[in-house]
């Protein structure tokens, strides 16, 4: 009898179709983390397509977790008509473990505490999350998520595709403050942008000089 389960080539190209998706310039298998000191995030690759400084959003003693620089008019341009009609943004979520052991326990939470899973983690440093954040619902819908290997690229076999629907009080603390941060840091951010765009399309008007008035003749 054939065999019609999809192969391990065909599973592979899905994953880095849906990758390529969400990066569409990236080569698979690019970095989409720079490395610093101790490990640390210097660039990250954001939903536009650019190495952007990240921001610390949030930390604890197990995960610090960063976000592109949403002061980046390239970013708020892209999320501008979403956030203004709808009151959402799309957003990337690193985190990076600061020990295998964090990195064991949240396969533990994601329910892959497999030993397969606990192995891989001496070569995993981080995990990207796209997220849509949404202010009016105050919700968070997961739209994809991978580990990400010490040298900053996304681990093929890792790359979830999902549609998960979470509330901000359903996340975990740390999650929950990076996002509150982030909210705060794009709606000022969202503001000062509307504002450059108000005046751009509506410059103030270049006021009249005043005549001189004339002397009479003596």
């Amino acid at each position: 009898m054939m065999d019609l389960r999809p192969s391990r080539t065909f599973k592979f190209l899905q994953i880095a179709s849906f990758t390529l998706l969400l990066f569409p310039s990236l080569a698979f298998g690019q970095q989409i983390i720079q490395r610093g000191p101790f490990g640390k995030p210097t660039q990250v690759f954001d939903e536009t397509q650019q190495w952007t400084t990240p921001l610390l959003v949030s930390s604890d003693d197990k995960v610090e977790i960063y976000i592109p620089d949403v002061t980046a008019t390239d970013w708020l341009a892209r999320n501008y008509p979403d956030f203004q009609n709808q009151g959402t943004y799309t957003l990337s979520i690193y985190s990076m473990y600061k020990s295998v052991q964090a990195c064991r326990e949240n396969f533990v939470t994601l329910g892959q505490g497999d030993a397969s899973h606990m192995d891989s983690c001496t070569d995993i440093g981080y995990r990207v999350r796209q997220v849509t954040v949404d202010l009016s619902q105050k919700s968070v819908q997961l739209l994809f998520a991978a580990m990400v290997d010490q040298d900053g690229t996304i681990i093929p076999a890792s790359v979830q595709q999902s549609s998960t629907f979470r509330t901000w009080d359903q996340l975990d603390a740390t999650t929950q403050k990076a996002i509150q941060k982030t909210n705060e840091l794009v709606a000022q951010q969202m503001k000062r942008y509307d504002a450059r765009i108000q005046s751009t399309h509506n410059p103030p008007r270049t006021a009249t000089p005043r005549s001189t008035p004339r002397t009479a003749p003596q």
